[in-house]
């Protein structure tokens, strides 16, 4: 006997700058978090709001990370995307690696780097960035099986060089 599985299409989720000059992206609408990315330095990091994936949710999601820089990334160098599982709706509650559940800077725990609390997140994906500067937007494709119902995206800047001063295309 032959089983079906249907696939159903989710309601789509977009973090950018909603509150600002975001507009560009062919994902607007579904649920808004927010998070800005302007000028987000090289070595630096930013966290976005903490959003309910629902109950029932998707077992997988498809994540897309759109970037525009400024100047043109260092060859060999990246941009990498987290996500931070929490099992509790309240922004600052129960969340790994120092998430607060907002849009802010992200400098991990109180008492470790960056890069050792980012440890404590589930690892996305890399965005290989090209040497491209404003108008061309870089972006990747990934998956992820959230392990909890809410979720922070955290986003690492490793390009050598600065985002785009303005939000519009990214998310």
């Amino acid at each position: 006997m032959a089983n079906k599985i249907y696939i159903n299409e989710e309601t789509t989720i977009v973090w950018a700058d909603h509150a600002g000059d975001y507009g560009d992206s062919p994902f607007e609408g579904g649920t808004q978090g927010q998070i800005t990315l302007a000028s987000l330095a090289n070595a630096a990091a930013r966290e976005g709001a903490k959003v309910d994936l629902g109950n029932p949710r998707a077992e997988k999601y498809q994540v897309i990370l759109r970037l525009e820089f400024d100047v043109a990334p260092v060859d060999n160098t990246s941009c990498s995307l987290y996500m931070a599982p929490s099992p509790s709706a309240g922004a600052g509650d129960d969340n790994p690696g120092g998430i607060v559940g907002a849009d802010g800077g992200y400098t991990g725990t109180g008492g470790s780097t960056i890069a050792e609390s980012l440890e404590q997140l589930d690892f996305i994906g890399s965005l290989p960035c090209t040497n491209d500067a404003a108008t061309v937007v870089q972006q990747i494709t990934s998956k992820y099986s959230p392990p909890g119902r809410y979720v922070s995206p955290v986003i690492l800047n490793e390009s050598g060089q600065a985002l785009e001063g303005d939000d519009i295309e990214m998310s």
